[in-house]
């Protein structure tokens, strides 16, 4: 049975906008929110807990099947009239469903590495939508675990979600503070770590025998300034992109695009 909500000043509307504009709110609180049919209905079907939804006459009868499968799962659910959208949405053509579910629990046990042979590590990763792709080229290539420094943005910006396409859903994300850390347990673990650097003095990537290596990670870091100089010296080798001579470098989710592509090539090959 769904509430009718008509004022943009309802306190549960006004729930939601702050839940999407704060990430501090979002951290406190424990929750966040999706947009529209395909994430609403991606969270549904990876089992993420639906606090609530939201959503118009549109959507109700443009998307009833997989709209009545994210009511079935939600513990509250609200009809909105359509004014009231925009003030809950962040894109131009809102399709008029909001969910606000609860945070994953992404937080692993390092343990759980023991079987997994291929790794990213981020760190400080600042722009949403280049955070968002990384994800979801992560997903698509098969490397579902990510270790991200705590100064990355926020996984749970409402870009970082749309351009994620899902994939924060299925990826397995353990967050660090320390990198020396991250890379001891890891070396503990017989798994080699690579460093992603702008320098034609490091080695190509597309020089490198993955497939000799049982366990691997690549860390890639911040757009602007790259892994800090004390990460790359923690690393046991330095890689980089082999591009033409006038080329300038490209964006952090092309870059790791690029990294992960080479790594899983030629580990499949």
């Amino acid at each position: 049975m769904s509430i009718y909500i008509s004022s943009k000043d309802n306190t549960k509307i006004k729930y939601v906008k702050k839940l999407i504009s704060n990430a501090n709110f979002r951290k406190s609180e424990k929750k966040f929110v999706v947009e529209g049919v395909r994430l609403s209905y991606d969270a549904f079907l990876n089992d993420i807990i639906i606090k609530e939804v939201y959503y118009n006459e549109s959507a109700e009868n443009k998307f009833s099947d997989k709209l009545k499968s994210i009511i079935n799962c939600a513990e509250y659910v609200y009809k909105i009239s359509d004014n009231i959208l925009p003030a809950i949405s962040c894109t131009q053509n809102p399709q008029g469903i909001v969910c606000v579910c609860e945070k994953l629990d992404k937080h692993f046990n390092l343990n759980k590495i023991i079987n997994v042979r291929r790794f990213i590590i981020l760190e400080n990763i600042q722009d949403p939508a280049n955070l968002g792709s990384i994800l979801r080229t992560a997903d698509a290539l098969g490397i579902n675990f990510i270790f991200m420094s705590n100064d990355c943005c926020d996984i749970y910006n409402s870009k970082v979600l749309r351009a994620s396409m899902g994939a924060i859903f299925r990826l397995n994300i353990s967050f660090f503070d320390d990198f020396y850390e991250i890379v001891q347990n890891l070396k503990y673990n017989n798994i080699k770590i690579f460093a992603a650097v702008p320098d034609k003095s490091a080695k190509f990537i597309t020089n490198v025998n993955f497939n000799e290596m049982k366990a691997v990670a690549i860390a890639i870091g911040n757009e602007g300034n790259g892994l800090l100089k004390q990460s790359i010296a923690l690393c046991d080798e330095c890689v980089t992109i082999p591009m033409s001579e006038n080329a300038e470098s490209l964006n952090a989710s092309m870059a790791a695009g690029i990294l992960m592509w080479e790594m899983m090539r030629k580990t499949r090959k």
